[in-house]
């Protein structure tokens, strides 16, 4: 059996690369089961051969990460005829399927995985939680360089997962939006206790913050907080926790030996 260590130790430097963690996690897993599906393979090559596999397969499974092209001398460009097609390399019985299966496993674990901390942290029901922690998530699917811990740690300190909690200034929910500051964002109809409203308008806010600090994290968090001390601090270090809490979840559930089933792992290898 693949260690733990010895796993995340070969995808790690590809993880820092693929905007896709989770489909990147679940990649390394395919390959993982592909390779203990092999008989006669001895435990201390499983490992070498996922270091050695881990960039075709990664390579071939996601866009984001690529090999620098090629280039030939301008002469040499002129002269040669229409290009070969490309021989693909060895494989080792990836099934894209099961992959994208693999995926949404972990995605649930880490989901899973920050309710827990979270609910133990903050001494409140799991179900509850993970309710905004799906919302959260949701949210962040449609964004683009944007982290739902990002967007789960503003709501932990705003809030603390209370949806119908208001501030004298006029704050309201999850997010703790001022609707008089804010009313472009939102439909007349719509209220700001309801979760889903809350944090779609409260992530419009922090994008047109991000905009206009030009990408800067904490002078965007700094603003959407009114510049309240050490605001920016918090939220940044509880995302950085609650990814590290999900990263972990997710390669526990890598390296389950019950991740592949006998039917899949014949089918892979």
């Amino acid at each position: 059996m693949i260690a733990k260590k010895t796993l995340l130790t070969c995808i790690e430097p590809f993880y820092r690369k693929v905007h896709n963690r989770t489909f990147l996690i679940a990649a390394a897993s395919c390959v993982a089961g592909s390779l203990l599906a092999s008989s006669g393979a001895w435990a201390d090559e499983l490992a070498g051969a996922v270091a050695v596999a881990a960039p075709e397969q990664i390579t071939a499974l996601d866009p984001v990460y690529r090999q620098p092209e090629q280039t030939q001398p301008a002469a040499t460009q002129l002269d040669s005829a229409a290009p070969e097609p490309v021989k693909p390399g060895p494989s080792l019985g990836i099934d894209l399927e099961q992959v994208q299966d693999l995926a949404s496993i972990v995605d649930d674990a880490r989901k899973q995985a920050q309710a827990e901390y979270l609910a133990e942290k903050l001494r409140q029901s799991p179900q509850t939680v993970q309710r905004y922690v799906e919302l959260a998530w949701k949210e962040a699917s449609r964004r683009v360089g944007l982290d739902p811990e990002l967007l789960i740690a503003i709501i932990q300190k705003e809030s603390v997962f209370r949806p119908k909690v208001q501030s004298s200034y006029g704050a309201q929910g999850l997010m703790q939006v001022v609707r008089r500051w804010h009313r472009e964002k939102l439909h007349a109809s719509e209220s700001l206790f309801d979760p889903v409203v809350n944090i779609r308008v409260g992530t419009d806010i922090l994008e047109e913050y991000l905009e206009s600090a030009d990408g800067d994290l904490s002078r965007a968090l700094a603003k959407y907080s009114g510049n309240a001390r050490g605001y920016a601090k918090t939220v940044i270090d509880e995302s950085r926790k609650l990814a590290q809490v999900a990263d972990t979840a997710a390669a526990e559930v890598a390296i389950s030996p019950g991740l592949f089933d006998p039917a899949s792992a014949q089918h892979a290898g």
